[in-house]
């Protein structure tokens, strides 16, 4: 190799790091056109009845596309979009008994819900000069929310592909349902999606309408300190019932919270709090403290 080529190697990989959020994304794309080389789709398409190929085949492409698309365009409605597809493709590889395909599906599943990846959506959305910083889901909502998912999909795909095979009644029953529940499911799914931690030149700001009813924003000025905790104290917890270790942040003087309907009735108290000190659950916690203290 020559000087002058090393010398546009170096620059090139320079513009072009090597960090942990270009490997995530990386990795599920490769997976993700992986799955589409084996199409466990395509496998149960050739077994199945003209109709209901059809039916396989226009899901598999649609959907597989949808994911493909979304990972080139980072965005919460991308992680939506991911969140709601990709455990779906798990399933179809299985049934279909395909183990490349169940292996591509499982890593980009698991990739899919690494913070990292996370991350990398949320930021897609951004505005100007701000960093995001994903917020864990709080425990009461994870399981409503994969009951959610479960009664969404198999309404909606399950009942094609009952009309597809001439189940007429209890296929056209659940496309109705599934269409019923595309009014709700897919918006309140897309909430999980919008919960940030956002760092701005003045301050910080708490963007989480499932446990906020008012995004917080904080000046710097404000913030008189930032510290790990493993416990919430005498702050307020506005995680919405994580476990583990998360961020105490104090303010100089109380202000104003308008915690969402829900969260003020778990908590037991009223939906407007006065608070010096509240907790939030980054899903990179050490990152997202670094990046404040800095």
């Amino acid at each position: 190799m020559t000087e002058t080529s090393a010398g546009k190697a170096r620059d090139m990989a320079k513009l072009l790091p090597l960090r942990p959020e270009r490997i995530a994304v990386s990795v599920v794309l490769f997976a993700w056109i992986v799955l589409a080389l084996s199409a466990p789709w395509q496998a149960l398409a050739d077994e199945a009845s003209r109709p209901v190929s059809w039916v396989l085949l226009t899901w598999g492409w649609l959907l597989w596309t949808a994911v493909g698309a979304s990972l080139l365009v980072p965005s919460p409605m991308s992680l939506t979009l991911v969140r709601i597809v990709v455990p779906l493709s798990v399933v179809v590889s299985v049934v279909a008994g395909q183990p490349l395909a169940v292996f591509c599906s499982v890593v980009a599943l698991i990739v899919c819900a690494s913070a990292v990846f996370v991350d990398v959506m949320v930021q897609g959305g951004a505005y100007g000069d701000e960093k995001r910083f994903a917020l864990r889901t709080p425990l009461p909502y994870v399981v409503p929310a994969v009951i959610a998912w479960l009664l969404y999909t198999a309404s909606l795909i399950g009942g094609s592909l009952l009309l597809a095979s001439r189940q007429y009644i209890i296929g056209a029953v659940l496309v109705a349902i599934g269409i019923l529940l595309s009014r709700t499911i897919p918006q309140r799914l897309h909430r999980l999606a919008r919960r940030w931690l956002v760092l701005v030149p003045v301050g910080i700001v708490v963007h989480d309408h499932l446990v906020l009813h008012e995004t917080i924003m904080a000046p710097s000025g404000k913030i008189q300190s930032v510290a790990r905790t493993s416990d919430v104290g005498e702050a307020a917890d506005l995680t919405g019932g994580v476990l583990g270790d998360r961020i105490t942040i104090a303010l100089t003087e109380a202000d104003k919270v308008i915690l969402s309907k829900i969260t003020a009735k778990a908590l037991g108290t009223t939906e407007a709090l006065h608070v010096k000190m509240f907790c939030i659950a980054p899903r990179r916690l050490a990152a997202a403290l670094s990046a404040i203290t800095q």
